[in-house]
């Protein structure tokens, strides 16, 4: 008999337990595929199919199932019947901040049923007695509810900082053009537009003939720089012809691709284009430039101090010598810009993110990445009105209207990105580096 009730009482503790599942997936790595939830979080699982019937509870960033079970079930080990009452859930190692866990059910008031009353005693038949005086009761006090705790802020995504735009640009390296007074080697050059019945110009995605081809070592698969020459360029002051002579400027055209190759020519395409290709234009290698790394923040004000070891001046800009160098001749002058006071107009007028030509180079020390500030005299103008004694003060003064890096140094003359101004930048402006 003691044994049967031993039985007994396992079997009935066995049967009575919920049934737990043990078998879980491997945690393996984190599902690839996200989807956005109705209430805006991302989360590998569904919304649960019923929430309003039980009571949920949202989980935190770094919250686990089993650090739920917990909480809620006061053992952690009881996970497994957590996540069986939530079969929203795909993976129990998977869970994701603002997801919904269903704990237990939820009796509504208006559902539930209360007891039956008791069926009141009969009452003795006894003699009339007076009615006994009323009970007063005090009334009850009313508690205000108590305010609710303020609810974390959801994150929904969160993003990292934006990273700072470069100022340098691909651009800026490979079509700001260049002053070299060694010579370049002109063996190669656009010949005609592929297919184009007599066609002198050519953009992105045309063919173009050049003038070399396998016999002169050109191979399918080599990069050309195509560029222009445009005129001589000066540096304004006097002195000898040799040092005036800042080199030959080159407009920066495109980029070529080989494609084909013959013996005696070859077939390019054009994969980036500066400017029209023309027909004559020269192909060099192509030479990969790589953007220097400014440092931030630059602090500027029109009374600041640099360095001063490397000293020189704007000669001009390459909005400028666009005009020149083309096979469709032009006069390479800016109209209604005679001379005179609006002489220095001629070598044109540079702002923000335009390029423009100083007259140092690498015999001064000047390479890629350094940087200028763009200096210019304080001028008082004594025709309009008299100025006071105290004005001798100011002469000689000068004042910062720029800053700009160099992204090509040349023997004697160097291509400047113009980084900041705050006023047009002309030819005469000095520079100092910074």
């Amino acid at each position: 008999m003691r044994t049967l009730l031993v039985v007994l009482l396992l079997a009935v503790s066995t049967f009575g337990q919920p049934p737990q599942n043990t078998t879980a997936p491997q945690q393996g790595p984190p599902p690839g595929r996200l989807s956005r939830q109705p209430d805006g979080h991302f989360s590998a699982n569904s919304e649960p199919a019923n929430p309003a019937a039980f009571e949920v509870h949202v989980v935190q960033p770094g919250e686990t199932l089993s650090g739920i079970a917990g909480q809620v079930m006061n053992n952690s080990r009881l996970w497994p019947q957590l996540w069986e009452s939530n079969e929203h859930v795909i993976n129990p190692h998977w869970i994701y901040p603002n997801d919904k866990i269903l704990i237990r059910p939820v009796t509504l008031i208006t559902e539930a049923v209360p007891p039956a009353p008791e069926p009141a005693p009969v009452p003795a038949v006894q003699a009339p007695a007076e009615a006994p005086a009323p009970v007063v009761l005090p009334a009850p006090a009313i508690v205000p509810p108590a305010a609710p705790a303020p609810k974390p802020p959801q994150v929904f995504l969160q993003l990292p900082p934006a990273k700072p735009v470069p100022e340098v640009k691909v651009s800026d390296l490979y079509c700001s053009g260049f002053i070299q007074v060694s010579a370049i080697p002109q063996d190669t050059k656009v010949l005609a537009k592929f297919n184009a019945d007599g066609g002198a110009l050519a953009s992105d995605t045309d063919y173009i003939y050049l003038s070399r081809g396998a016999e002169d070592g050109v191979a399918t698969g080599t990069m050309y720089q195509v560029v222009r020459p445009t005129r001589r360029i000066n540096r304004p002051d006097r002195g000898t012809a040799d040092a005036r002579n800042l080199g030959m400027h080159y407009l920066d055209v495109g980029q070529i691709q080989v494609v084909l190759t013959q013996p005696d020519f070859a077939l390019g395409r054009v994969v980036n284009n500066c400017d029209a290709v023309e027909v004559g234009d020269i192909m060099l290698p192509m030479v990969r430039l790589t953007a220097p790394n400014l440092p931030r923040p630059r602090p500027f004000s029109p009374f600041m101090k640099v360095t001063g070891d490397v000293k020189g001046s704007v000669v001009t800009t390459l909005g400028v010598l666009r005009n020149f160098g083309s096979t469709f001749k032009g006069t390479g002058k800016l109209a209604g810009v005679p001379g005179g006071e609006l002489g220095p107009m001629n070598n044109g007028i540079g702002s923000e993110g335009m390029i423009v030509y100083v007259d140092i180079g690498q015999r001064e020390g000047v390479k890629a990445g350094d940087l200028f500030i763009v200096y210019r005299p304080l001028e008082l103008d004594r025709q309009l009105y008299d100025l006071p004694p105290e004005a001798q003060k100011l002469q000689g003064q000068r004042t910062a209207v720029g800053e700009v890096v160099v992204v090509k140094a040349g023997e004697r003359a160097s291509t400047a990105l113009v980084t900041y101004a705050t006023s047009g930048i002309a030819a005469g402006d000095f520079v100092e580096r910074r």
